[in-house]
């Protein structure tokens, strides 16, 4: 299969030689972020980090010009502010502590009828088996194929990768040594009575193949709701394995799940959630290269800020309350406890954190979003640490 880039470069040209014969259906659209992060780790077990950036976001939209093609892109654009040189685990600037600047999406996007999209090039991709996150300066962004539909109500998506630029990185690398891609297929379906589905399914040449599996249902019981959220995957190892990155065990090979079932009670202004996690024999990792760029997350509860709970054999269990002042719109807070206890040698995993979180709603700043992130963690092993972030964002529209 030829490179997703030459396929984009070719569209781009053939569109540009068009454009002066097209109509314009819709109007141009330009985005300006501004995100200010502080992150701070503090580690018994390793040097400890700290580092603050400036990121500077544009992100356009075009119309589609007659109706079938459009452009989209997004410019990164990361200053320091601060660093004490050691980057690991944060991280806001590059592997050198210093800033960068890098086009994190280009894509040609085609419209093939009223429910139907193609888009080629670099974008951000939001899926349960490939996630480019937004928690740091920047988001993480992929090179790839994507199509989207709806049929009788059914959502449908295929995408196919073969680079990613995680957060950090201003490169787009390969997932493996050959330049193979990851292929995923899935959908989402919600029933009339509010049940909702979503199904996925991906694999990498001679590495491994991941199905995806969600149900979540809500219904009332009296003044409050009670809500349902199951989440089931599975990964294999395929082919020669060449190319798999994945811890197998002593065995050699992988073949492995995570379940994960949590069960959420909304009483006014407050939420609270239990969450069960049990994974299988072997280590579940969500990334396709073993997190050497792609830096994909689980979808479930127990993922939470620093640790995800995926190793061999653990289950864990998570507690949470969320507030929303209905009397200070714009404001929440939110504060879990997730415990994970390994069988196969009786470790355990803990983590608690705690988020706040305001929106100015009115005046000069209104649309300023202020959060606080905290995360106290003891690793099984390796020992403790603590994990503070400080965001300030503004986005603004230019036209």
């Amino acid at each position: 299969m030829k490179k997703i880039a030459v396929a984009a470069l070719s569209c781009t040209a053939l569109m540009s030689a068009a454009l002066p014969t097209l109509v314009q259906a819709d109007e141009h659209k330009l985005d300006m972020t501004f995100r200010t992060h502080f992150g701070q780790v503090d580690r018994d077990f390793a040097p400890s980090s700290e580092e603050m950036s400036q990121a500077l976001r544009l992100d356009y939209t075009s119309p589609y010009y007659n109706d079938v093609i459009g452009v989209d892109g997004s410019l990164y654009a990361i200053f320091k502010l601060h660093s004490d040189g050691n980057t690991a685990g944060i991280p806001l600037l590059d592997e050198n502590g210093e800033g960068f600047t890098k086009i994190g999406q280009a894509n040609i996007k085609l419209k093939l009828n009223d429910d139907s999209e193609l888009r080629i090039g670099r974008m951000r991709i939001v899926s349960p088996l490939m996630t480019d996150t937004d928690g740091r300066s920047e988001p993480s962004t992929r090179q790839a194929v994507k199509a989207t539909t709806s049929l009788g109500g059914v959502n449908l998506y295929a995408i196919y990768s073969d680079k990613v630029s995680t957060s950090g990185v201003d490169t787009f690398e390969n997932y493996t040594a050959g330049g193979d891609g990851v292929a995923i297929i899935g959908g989402r379906y919600r029933f009339g009575n509010g049940l909702g589905i979503h199904l996925s399914h991906g694999q990498l040449k001679d590495a491994k193949q991941q199905t995806f599996i969600n149900a979540n249902y809500s219904m009332p019981v009296g003044d409050t709701k009670l809500s349902f959220d199951a989440y089931h995957y599975m990964a294999q190892d395929i082919g020669d394995k060449s190319n798999l990155a994945d811890d197998t065990g002593a065995d050699g090979k992988l073949d492995t799940s995570l379940s994960n079932l949590a069960v959420s009670l909304n009483s006014g202004d407050l939420t609270y959630t239990v969450s069960y996690q049990t994974v299988g024999d072997d280590l579940y990792e969500p990334s396709w290269d073993g997190f050497a760029n792609d830096k994909s997350v689980l979808w479930t509860w127990n993922s939470v800020q620093i640790l995800d709970f995926y190793n061999a054999n653990e289950d864990s269990l998570q507690f949470r309350v969320d507030y929303e002042p209905s009397s200070v719109p714009g404001l929440s807070f939110m504060a879990r406890y997730t415990e994970g206890d390994t069988k196969a040698n009786g470790f355990e995993d803990k983590e608690f954190d705690l988020e706040a979180q305001y929106t100015i709603q009115s005046g000069a700043a209104k649309g300023l979003n202020l959060k606080l992130r905290y995360a106290d963690v003891e690793i099984a092993g390796p020992g403790k640490l603590q994990d503070i972030r400080l965001i300030a964002q503004y986005k603004m529209n230019i036209f």
